[in-house]
């Protein structure tokens, strides 16, 4: 009978009790998160397959075609670098599961003597890649797809995870899934490593997760129209880092569950006036704004915009193309140009007007000039300017002899003698 359904167990470590509380109730639909990380005894690094990471459970034909044993040290572990066994069933009705177990006689059992904490490093790093890898594997069910490093790297603590290798007829494609800080050194060595490895021909990708903060510092949104529809796109400030691999030539982007988020670069500028434009009052905000570089991000860009491109969409080209984004890019930069355009016009127009509008002096009219000349001999404003010679004066009349003043009528002495008539005066 089975005592755990009869008596109830104790768990002998507080940790262990909590680890049961938190565990989902059965029938829920969920495995244990214990279960879906990568065991140690599933994954080695084979040295004679360009350090090739064999996983046994995602390729359960690697122990039928593999030699079994030490097969001359050509099997190492990823944490501590020592020597493997792969352990194999004698027989196809065997029940034993195929496995890789570690040949250190002097620790007496199979122990991995890395330390804890880099050991929990190496299983993450593989959860990251190994995510990645069945994600691609969905849009890509025909692609050969690989996780590869160094093999000196084996036992060493490394800064970037092992590379995830695909390859589609001619084309391989490299991607890297960052999960620590990019030191420059760290970042040159591995271009340098893939670039001797699979040539300059490779697509190198660099992959950073939309939702880590180190890796994705959001600067806000832009308004973008490169379809005269308005559509917002998300502004990272790049890291140093993120700059180095874009200069490099290398493709960096974000991925965010489904959707890959490829950025171009975003550089300010202000427009430098033309002798016949006018940038004064309301046009001096058009004044300002901002330009595009693509389909890699220059290393002067202020800020960098994102285009979202679905991840299936990546899959229509051998060579891992995104011809989605890199098209709405282009619409961007005809968009910019055509903004650039509008705003000069504008400007152009602003400086016609103000010259129509200026004041200007009148010509004085003839009637104004009257008013300074003589009043009897007045002169036109169109008469051309009189000659620079002496005039002749008028000639002086005759002086006449001075008359009495009359005394008007009402003013003269009343007499009777005025009442007769004429001829009776005396």
């Amino acid at each position: 009978m089975n005592r755990s359904a009869t008596t109830p167990t104790r768990s002998p470590h507080p940790r262990t009790r909590a680890a049961a509380s938190t565990r989902p109730p059965a029938g829920a639909g969920h495995r244990s998160t214990r279960s879906e990380l990568p065991r140690r005894g599933q994954f080695a690094i084979d040295v004679a397959n360009q350090g090739q990471i064999i996983d046994l459970r995602r390729d359960p034909d690697a122990s039928a075609r593999l030699p079994h044993g030490l097969a001359a040290d050509r099997y190492r572990c990823l944490a501590c670098g020592h020597r493997l066994i792969l352990q194999r069933p004698s027989s196809t009705s065997s029940p034993f599961t195929p496995r890789f177990r570690h040949h250190v006689p002097a620790l007496g059992t199979d122990r991995c003597p890395a330390p804890a904490q880099h050991q929990a490093n190496v299983q993450a790093d593989l959860t990251a890649m190994l995510a990645l890898h069945d994600q691609l594997l969905r849009v890509l069910p025909q692609t050969a797809l690989s996780l590869r490093i160094d093999p000196d790297l084996a036992g060493q603590r490394w800064e970037i995870p092992p590379s995830l290798i695909v390859r589609r007829s001619e084309h391989v494609v490299v991607l890297e899934r960052p999960r620590r800080l990019l030191t420059p050194s760290a970042v040159a060595q591995r271009l340098t490593a893939t670039r001797n490895q699979h040539g300059t021909k490779a697509a190198h990708w660099w992959v950073f997760d939309r939702d880590d903060p180190m890796h994705c510092d959001v600067a806000g949104t832009i308004n973008v129209q490169p379809y005269d529809k308005t559509i917002t796109h998300t502004k990272v400030r790049p890291t140093p880092a993120q700059r180095q691999l874009a200069t490099a030539g290398a493709t960096v982007c974000w991925l965010a569950d489904d959707t890959v988020l490829l950025p171009y670069g975003g550089h300010q500028r202000t427009y430098t006036p033309q002798p016949d434009e006018d940038w004064s009052g309301d046009m001096a905000s058009w004044k300002r704004d901002w330009t595009i570089s693509h389909p890699r991000p220059a290393d002067g860009a202020t800020w960098w915009g994102l285009v979202p491109q679905p991840l299936l969409a990546l899959a229509k080209r051998p060579d891992f193309r995104p011809a989605t984004a890199q098209a709405t890019m282009s619409a961007l930069q005809r968009a910019e140009q055509g903004r650039e355009r509008h705003r000069r016009r504008r400007a152009r127009e602003q400086a016609q007007q103000g010259a129509q509008t200026t004041p200007q002096q009148l010509p004085i009219p003839p009637t104004a000039v009257a008013v300074s000349a003589t009043p009897d001999v007045p002169k036109p404003a169109s008469l051309p300017p009189a000659k620079t010679t002496a005039p002749s004066l008028p000639p002086i009349p005759a002086r006449l002899p001075q008359q009495a003043p009359s005394v008007p009528a009402h003013r003269r002495r009343f007499t009777w003698a005025a009442l007769l008539p004429r001829r009776w005066r005396r």
